[in-house]
């Protein structure tokens, strides 16, 4: 099985469009059930919305988006221009992310992913999710 895609977003109002495109390329190649498609659909969401509202980006720095399946696992990368953040401090203390503001999201990211690594800075993240 192999899939890949890329994508250069400058508007919010893509996300759907390229979820939905992702879903399609996975199941050309493996059926998904309808639990893991909003799965990976939340997930896909979750990790550009937060691109778009802490990046901000235009034409001259977009959000970059890649997936692609490697054997039974999905693998989404996201990256933008923006200055990042302490990914630590967002995912360090689990037990007060539903009263806080911000975090929520990416709590439930890595519920529903094996993996996530950020780089140092933490403007591009990837995630792996079994299909």
């Amino acid at each position: 099985m192999s899939y890949s895609s890329r994508y250069v977003l400058t508007s919010i109002d893509d996300i759907k469009k390229v979820a939905e495109c992702v879903l399609t390329g996975i199941q050309k190649h493996a059926p998904l059930s309808e639990e893991r498609r909003y799965d990976i659909t939340l997930v896909i969401n979750e990790l550009l919305v937060n691109s778009f509202e802490h990046a901000m980006p235009t034409v001259q720095s977009p959000v970059i988006f890649k997936a692609g399946v490697v054997g039974r696992q999905l693998r989404i990368g996201v990256a933008d221009g923006g200055r990042g953040f302490v990914h630590e401090s967002v995912i360090a203390k689990p037990d007060d992310v539903l009263f806080r503001e911000r975090g929520r999201g990416l709590m439930l990211v890595r519920a529903l992913c094996e993996e996530i690594r950020y780089n140092r800075c933490g403007n591009s993240v990837e995630v792996k999710m079994a299909l």
